[in-house]
C-alpha cells in the first residue's frame, strides 16, 4: 500500500495541535508554558536542513515530521491560549519617536463611509462629539498616510511602499459622534484600539491579518451588523448592551468576546481545529448552536455566527476582559 508522505505530516501536524489543546485545557501543561511553543521556531530551519540533506535517501521523512510537529506545537500554543506572537509584530511600542507629520481634518454630512487601511501601525480610533474627523500622528520619516475626503467619504491607507517593519508608525484617527458611519478597518501586521463610543455605526467591518486588534463597543448609540475576520492574529471584542447580530471568523489566530451582564446569547458556531469554552459559561448547545437559557425570550440578545479554523473562541477571560 502506498502513502502519501504530505498526508502523513498533515496527520502529524492536526495529531499535535490537538494534543497540546487538550494537554493544556486538561492542566497537563501550563498556559505559560503553551504561549512558548512560538519560540520553537528554530526547528523549522533543522526541518527544513533535514529535507534537503536527506532528500532522496532513506530517512528523507524525518524533516517534514519536524516540521509538522513544529508547526502543530505552535498552532496548538495559540489556540490553547488565545495568545498570538505575532500579533503586533511590527507596532510602534517601545521604539523611538518618529516624525510627527501634518494634520488632517474635514467634515461629515448626515452619513459618511469610513475605509481605514493600516499596514505596519500602532492605530487608534476614538469619536468625538460633532460631525467633524481629524487624522494626526508620527511616522519613520514624517510621510502621512493617504487621504481621500469627501463631505460624505474618508478614505485613509498606507501610502505605498510605506510598509516598515522596523519603523515608528502611529496613527491617531478621530471620528465624529453625530453622522451615520459605514466604516471598515484593517489592520495588517500592527495593533488597532477601536473605540467607538456615542457613534453612529450603519455597518462595520475590522479586519486582523497577522495583527492584534481591540474593539470597543459597550457604548456605540446604535450599531447595524458587524464583520470582523482574524487571520494569523488575535481579537479582543468589548460587547454592547444593546441588540446586535454579527459574524466572526478566526483563522489560525485567536478572539475574546467580552460580555455585558443580562443579554440573550447565540453563537452559531462552525470550527475545525478550534476550541472554546462556552459551555462554562451558561451556553447550551444543539446541532452547532450555543446559546443562553431563555434567548428566545430576552429583551436583549447578542447574535453571533462564528467560524473558526485551527484558533480559539473564549467568553469573558479575565486577562484580555479585565478592566
Amino acid at each position: 500500500m502506498h502513502i502519501d508522505r504530505r498526508l502523513v505530516g498533515f496527520g502529524f501536524f492536526l495529531i499535535t495541535v490537538g494534543a497540546v489543546m487538550i494537554a493544556v485545557r486538561q492542566g497537563l501543561v501550563g498556559e505559560d508554558d503553551a504561549r512558548k511553543a512560538w519560540t520553537l521556531w528554530p526547528l523549522i530551519l533543522v526541518g527544513v536542513g533535514l529535507s534537503i540533506v536527506l532528500a532522496g535517501r532513506p530517512g528523507a521523512a524525518i524533516g517534514g515530521i519536524v516540521l509538522a510537529l513544529t508547526f502543530g506545537a505552535m498552532l496548538g500554543g495559540i489556540a490553547a491560549t488565545g495568545t498570538f506572537p505575532g500579533a503586533g509584530l511590527c507596532s510602534s511600542g517601545g521604539r523611538d519617536p518618529g516624525t510627527a507629520f501634518a494634520q488632517s481634518s474635514g467634515g461629515f454630512d448626515a452619513s459618511a463611509r469610513v475605509s481605514i487601511a493600516a499596514d505596519c501601525v500602532d492605530l487608534t480610533i476614538g469619536t468625538v462629539a460633532g460631525s467633524t474627523w481629524n487624522v494626526s500622528g508620527e511616522t519613520t520619516d514624517g510621510r502621512p498616510p493617504r487621504i481621500d475626503q469627501s463631505p460624505n467619504l474618508l478614505e485613509v491607507h498606507t501610502p505605498d511602499g510605506a510598509f516598515d517593519l522596523g519603523g515608528t508608525n502611529q496613527w491617531s484617527i478621530v471620528l465624529p459622534r453625530d453622522p451615520a458611519l459605514g466604516l471598515t478597518v484593517t489592520v495588517n501586521g500592527g495593533e488597532g484600539r477601536i473605540a467607538l463610543a456615542g457613534a453612529h455605526v450603519s455597518t462595520l467591518r475590522v479586519d486582523a491579518n497577522a495583527g492584534s486588534i481591540d474593539l470597543d463597543l459597550r457604548e456605540v448609540s446604535a450599531s447595524g451588523d458587524a464583520t470582523i475576520d482574524v487571520n494569523f492574529g488575535s481579537a479582543t471584542i468589548r460587547l454592547p448592551n444593546h441588540d446586535l447580530t454579527g459574524s466572526l471568523s478566526v483563522n489560525a489566530g485567536s478572539a475574546a468576546l467580552c460580555l455585558p451582564d443580562g443579554p440573550g446569547r447565540r453563537v452559531r458556531l462552525d470550527s475545525a481545529a478550534a476550541s472554546n469554552d462556552f459551555a462554562g459559561h451558561g451556553l447550551s448547545e444543539v446541532d452547532g448552536v450555543w446559546e443562553t437559557p431563555g434567548y428566545a425570550s430576552a429583551e436583549i440578545r447578542l447574535d453571533l455566527r462564528a467560524h473558526v479554523s485551527a484558533g480559539s473562541l473564549a467568553l469573558d477571560p479575565t486577562r484580555q476582559c479585565a478592566g
